[in-house]
């Protein structure tokens, strides 16, 4: 590999070090990755053109280095890799770590736009409810506990459907960021900077996302999203694309993906099914919140709050 770097790079190294699909090294008193790459090849200029946007806005994430050819990726040994100059402490994700992202609105077009959530939630739960017919035997508590969350998934479809007729013309007004495809409480400023990891998308998925993994986990999100909700001046669509993002049981399909596919086990359905119950009291203080200053279709599971 250092012989590969040399010659695509022209970089002279000593010691390279291999985690997982990740080479580590450093060059000139700065740190490197030369990451695998398994996407697909057609976004590579997109992913390029936004983090150089990104970068461009003052936002630090790392850098991709073009090899000597001036490509994005660099086939080595048949497989595809891109070289990233590396701006992160080795730390978790905080709270604060979102808003510069937050506020990094995005204008442009992009083939790595994620903003259809009716569309995408609506084939990925139809996808999902076809896999649990074919495997739903095999897996007891996965088949006990699906129809509930698809419920939720639901409900947050229905949301943006509502959202989208607010505006003219079907228009939203809602500010597009650069974001995440996903966002956990439990990833480090490496995942966050990883230019891989972007999307363009409303600016309240990755605060979203990031509070109920974190609530999942066991953490108390109540301050966090209070001063979300009281200062981060939303539109009133975007107060609802929250609110639908929050419903969308995101982390657990994620984790039903994971079992099916043999990387976890069922058992850790247990950690979000035994806080269920609480999560609904929490997206139900936020909906009475909402109520207080926005005109809302009433949604009928919603409206016995409880306190």
């Amino acid at each position: 590999m250092k012989n590969a770097i040399n010659y695509f790079y022209n970089m002279i190294i000593d010691d390279i070090h291999q985690n997982n699909k990740m080479y580590y090294f450093d060059y000139l008193g700065s740190h490197y990755a030369l990451v695998m790459y398994d996407g697909e090849v057609e976004l590579l200029q997109d992913i390029y053109n936004l983090h150089v946007d990104v970068l461009k806005s003052g936002v630090y994430i790392h850098q991709i280095i073009l090899n000597k050819d001036g490509g994005v990726a660099t086939l080595i040994n048949g497989i595809p890799y891109i070289m990233m100059k590396l701006h992160y402490v080795d730390r978790d994700i905080g709270f604060d770590d979102l808003i510069p992202f937050f506020n990094c609105y995005y204008n442009g077009d992009s083939k790595l736009s994620r903003s259809n959530w009716e569309v995408l939630w609506s084939n990925k739960i139809d996808y999902l409810e076809y896999e649990i017919n074919q495997l739903g035997q095999k897996y007891p508590e996965v088949r006990d506990t699906f129809s509930y969350f698809v419920g939720l998934g639901e409900t947050s479809i229905q949301l943006v459907n509502m959202v989208s007729n607010h505006g003219e013309n079907g228009r939203l007004m809602a500010v597009k960021s650069i974001s995440h495809d996903r966002t956990k409480n439990d990833e480090t400023l490496f995942d966050l900077y990883n230019p891989l990891n972007l999307v363009v998308d409303y600016r309240v998925r990755d605060i979203a996302e990031y509070l109920k993994h974190r609530y999942y986990d066991g953490y108390n999100i109540e301050n966090e999203l209070n001063n979300f909700l009281y200062y981060s001046n939303l539109t009133e669509d975007e107060y609802l694309l929250f609110l639908a993002r929050m419903i969308y049981p995101t982390y657990y399909f994620d984790l039903y993906e994971d079992i099916i596919s043999g990387v976890k086990s069922s058992k850790e359905l247990k950690k979000i099914t035994n806080r269920v119950n609480d999560y609904q009291k929490l997206i139900q203080y936020i909906y009475s919140y909402y109520k207080s200053f926005l005109r809302m279709t009433p949604i009928e599971w919603l409206e016995n709050v409880t306190h």
